[in-house]
């Protein structure tokens, strides 16, 4: 009798949703499933009848994490996709960043990591998921993610967040009660395109159905007492259901261990030499552990096996269930731990082959024996193997372990090969790389505090401390990096590194000149000291300072874009491209340019890190230029493809614009709607105070667009780039209210460098009752073919002909606009120009104001004309003319010639 039912028991809806996440990727809408129950819940059994006869790929996580290779479920679903599937998948390009995952993938060493790797990374594990469900549906199965470490969580974040195209459905497993990786799980959870599934406990009837499958027969008072005494826990039913002869309550871990006991004693000490290696054991270590030869070894393994302890994985064994390895290892006596972990460690430093990863799993065991000498070593090992695998927060972990052992080891200095501050500075910057400021800063200022002379060393420090700061958004950042600037005064390496980062954070801030000198010091330097590598990024970091937003010079960024650069530096160069052509007003140029270089982002494998950038211009692109539709359709497509927070928002920006121009629709996000506006990059604040304020506007709530400008306009860098400031500036004017003036008053000495900003600063001049300038506003918006701003502009243009008395012009222009918002489907703009019409006595009873050419007609018609002579006179038809004129009747609701000239001269129009 085994204890394992065959009768897949319960769980039906859960099946079901299951198969119904299967269809919707395999229709081509993203999909992606996450199953949480507790221990023993059936989470496995579950995805297992789920798969049954699909094409499927698994990886587990351990939960000896330092003890295994990082990314381990996903290196285990590499391995079973196999050396040649990966190669004729992936160009050859791809394979170095690949092989940090499958070692034996190729001899190439994988790029300089210049701290992207990581994202690199995860972009090739993405294309390859696809590729690999391109030509038959594929479902991705990840158990026990509340085990994973935190490379392997960012890498699934990112799976999720950037769901694989169609045929490819991601599931992951996980136990809720495990605090590890909670936050993570229940953020995805959130996601629309996923679906959580929670496994309740097995009624008593489907317990009754897996008693049935055990046993061949169900007794009601067993079922009863088991359904009871398990909870409906499927694994702890199999444990009861192992010991029919227990008639006292016992907790599931002595009852799992009374089935370890019923093992043949060589069994059971195998079993629990396993237990010391985590969740799974390779053949080749376990007989190097015990000691016995392979058909000894497979004979005390065969009872383990058969008893549903133990199953056979690849060239090794797993345990069939995590609390079955729990049990079994909490119950050695300390010293029984201790030896265990020893032979593993001695058996691994011998033949290191015999393991994954040898220097994270001996830094593992030599700890768990009590060798802190020896375990300070491998840890320092395991960490250069985390770092070869871009591991950033798994190296940092590791790093931080062999600060807390160096007190323990009399030698540490030497077993390293470093000293105690190179060893917190190497943290440090790893905690950059990791992006975690929080552990990050306390590394710096410890090692700060270690003080020495070396000035190149306190600026790497000083760098380091400004890159944690950058990553909590404060401005201090700078001051730390002018300060490093000024400790490597002297030509080196650390001098060159100091004054990239500096020059590359001040295009932030807005400095572009100073940013641009340091960056050519620095490009000089490099060449100096034979640095080849560092050129490349700071010769694009000129160029962009060179760019000026578009307000200056734009050949050298052209000319970088054309050199021999990788992949992520080309897309970055094309996006900066298209946003200075964007802030010019050249919204062709600009989208063409977008499209671009998405295609070249898709085909080299980095559209979802720097393509992201581009798919926002493009979205913006198509805006300016008027194809809304376009627009929607773009926005909903990659917010339906990406997740990533950062991107959402600048997407959902775009889509307020959208609601704005538009009118109607949904209400915007309100988490974007709810952050602050007073702090922030002002790249991303700016833009989102402005389509707020043009949305309140549209929906007619002016107290809430004012109370928009007032907290935007409190914001500490609102002047750094004018070309994000001037759209804000028109749209806070166009709000009104007491900060009008101080609009005006910014706007007199802000500089206006490019045509949109010119006809910004014009419409803002004259919206606050300076002198008038929307010609130059509208001949702007003219040239550049921005047809909403234009449409815009002959409003408010209209709106100050008619306060100047001037009706025709204002006529004229109302019903350009009034075409214009028709065509573009503009309904809050059509609805004020109508409105504005109505109240001027514009437009009759049918809507509409007197066209340019049928303000003509009238003023002839209220000179007696007839439409022979009004043809004659305005060199057109008579069949025209008397189209006008009919025209005009229906507009002023008369019903003849005489009555259109009195309803005229009434009006102010002849």
């Amino acid at each position: 009798m085994g204890t394992v039912s065959p009768v897949f028991a319960g769980r039906t809806a859960e099946l079901a949703a299951l198969r119904g996440a299967h269809a919707r990727a395999c229709a081509g809408e993203p999909a992606a499933v996450l199953v949480g129950g507790e221990a023993g819940g059936g989470k496995t059994r579950l995805v297992g009848e789920f798969t049954r006869g699909l094409r499927t790929l698994t990886g587990g996580c351990l939960d000896l994490g330092a003890a295994s290779l990082p990314y381990a479920p996903f290196s285990a679903i590499l391995r079973r996709l196999g050396r040649d599937a990966v190669t004729s998948l992936m160009p050859a390009s791809s394979l170095p960043e690949l092989a940090r995952l499958m070692p034996a993938l190729t001899a190439a060493p994988p790029p300089p990591d210049d701290g992207t790797g990581q994202l690199r990374l995860f972009e090739h594990v993405l294309t390859l998921i696809e590729r690999s469900g391109a030509s038959a549906p594929l479902t991705l199965v990840i158990e026990d993610a509340h085990w994973a470490d935190r490379s392997t969580r960012d890498l699934l974040s990112f799976l999720f967040r950037n769901p694989p195209r169609a045929g490819v459905l991601p599931v992951v497993t996980f136990r809720p009660e495990e605090p590890g990786a909670r936050p993570l799980l229940a953020e995805l959870a959130r996601l629309p395109h996923v679906t959580r599934l929670d496994l309740p406990p097995l009624t008593l009837t489907e317990v009754a159905d897996q008693v049935r499958g055990i046993l061949g027969a169900a007794d009601p008072a067993l079922v009863r007492d088991a359904h009871t005494r398990a909870g409906g826990n499927p694994l702890f039913v199999e444990a009861l259901v192992a010991s029919p002869d227990e008639t006292v309550s016992r907790s599931l871990r002595d009852l799992l261990l009374a089935r370890v006991q019923r093992l043949p004693g060589r069994s059971r000490t195998v079993l629990e030499a396993a237990s010391a290696a985590g969740d799974r054991v390779g053949h080749g270590l376990l007989a190097a552990v015990t000691g016995l030869p392979d058909p000894a070894l497979s004979e005390a393994l065969r009872p383990a096996v058969a008893h549903g302890l133990l199953v056979p994985d690849g060239d090794g064994y797993a345990f069939r269930h995590a609390l079955i390895r729990e049990a079994v290892h909490e119950d050695l006596l300390p010293g029984e731990r201790s030896a265990l972990h020893r032979r593993y460690a001695e058996a691994i430093e011998r033949s290191p082959g015999l393991s994954d990863a040898p220097a994270s799993a001996l830094a593992v065991h030599w700890q768990g024996c009590g060798d802190h000498a020896r375990a300070l070593a491998a840890a320092w090992s395991a960490a250069a193997e985390r770092h070869a695998a871009t591991a950033y927060a798994e190296q940092l972990t590791l790093l931080e372990r062999v600060l807390d052992l160096w007190p323990s080891v009399p030698a540490a200095a030497t077993v390293t090969g470093a000293s105690r501050c190179r060893v917190l500075e190497s943290a440090a910057g790893v905690a950059g790389m990791a992006g975690d400021p929080g552990r990050g800063l306390p590394l710096v200022q410890r090692a700060m505090a270690e003080g020495g002379d070396d000035r190149g060393r306190a600026a790497r420090l000083m760098a380091l401390r400004a890159t944690m700061r950058g990553f909590q958004g404060r401005e201090d950042e700078l001051d730390d990096l002018r300060e490093a600037e000024r400790l490597a005064a002297a030509p080196s390496p650390e001098r060159v590194q100091v004054l990239s980062q500096l020059s590359s954070r001040l295009l932030v801030y807005g400095e572009h000149d100073e940013g641009a000198r340091l960056g050519r010091e620095a490009i000089e330097l490099a060449r100096g000291l034979g640095l080849a590598s560092a050129i490349p990024p700071l010769e694009a970091v000129v160029a962009a300072a060179t760019a000026r937003d578009g307000e200056g010079d734009l050949a050298p960024l052209e000319r970088v874009r054309h050199r021999d650069l990788d992949a992520w530096m080309r897309v970055r160069t094309i996006n900066t491209l298209a946003h200075c052509h964007l802030n010019r007003g050249d919204g062709d140029r600009a989208l063409a340019l977008a499209a671009d270089g998405l295609a070249a982002a898709e085909d080299t494998g980095v559209a979802c890190s720097a393509g992201l950038p581009l798919a926002v211009n493009l979205v913006e692109a198509l805006y300016r230029l008027g194809r809304w539709d376009e627009a929607a359709e773009e926005i909903q497509r990659s917010l339906d493809r990406h997740h990533t927070s950062a991107f959402r928002v600048q997407m959902t920006i775009w889509r307020i614009a959208l609601l704005a121009a538009r009118g109607g629709g949904a209400e915007p996000d309100p988490e974007v709607l709810a952050l602050p506006l007073d702090t922030g990059f002002p790249q991303t604040v700016l833009p989102l105070a402005q389509m707020i304020i043009e949305w309140r506007l549209a929906e007619e709530d002016r107290p809430a667009a004012r109370a928009t400008v007032d907290a935007v306009l409190r914001h500490p860098r609102l002047t750094v780039q004018p070309c994000h400031l001037w759209p804000l500036l028109e749209a806070a004017a166009r709000a009104g209210g007491p900060r009008l003036p101080e609009i005006a008053r910014l706007a007199a000495r802000l500089p206006a460098a490019t045509p949109p900003a010119a006809a910004h600063k014009a419409a803002v001049t004259a919206l606050a009752g300076g002198p008038a300038g929307w010609d130059t506003a509208i001949t702007t918006w003219e040239k550049l073919a921005q047809t909403y701003s234009l449409a815009r502009a002959l409003f408010d243009a209209a709106c100050a002909d008619l306060a100047a008395g001037n009706r025709a012009a204002a006529a004229a222009r109302l019903d350009r606009a009034a075409g214009i918002a028709d065509r573009l489907g503009a309904a809050p703009l059509a609805r004020r120009i109508s409105e504005r019409a109505r109240r001027a006595g514009l437009a009759g009873p049918s809507g509409g104001p007197l066209t340019a050419r049928e303000s003509e007609v009238m003023r002839l018609l209220a000179r007696g004309r007839s439409n022979r002579e009004i043809a004659e006179e305005l060199v057109i038809s008579p069949k025209t003319a008397s189209v006008h004129v009919s025209n005009i009747l229906a507009k002023l609701g008369v019903g003849s010639r005489g009555e259109a000239v009195a309803a005229a001269r009434d009006r102010g129009l002849a």
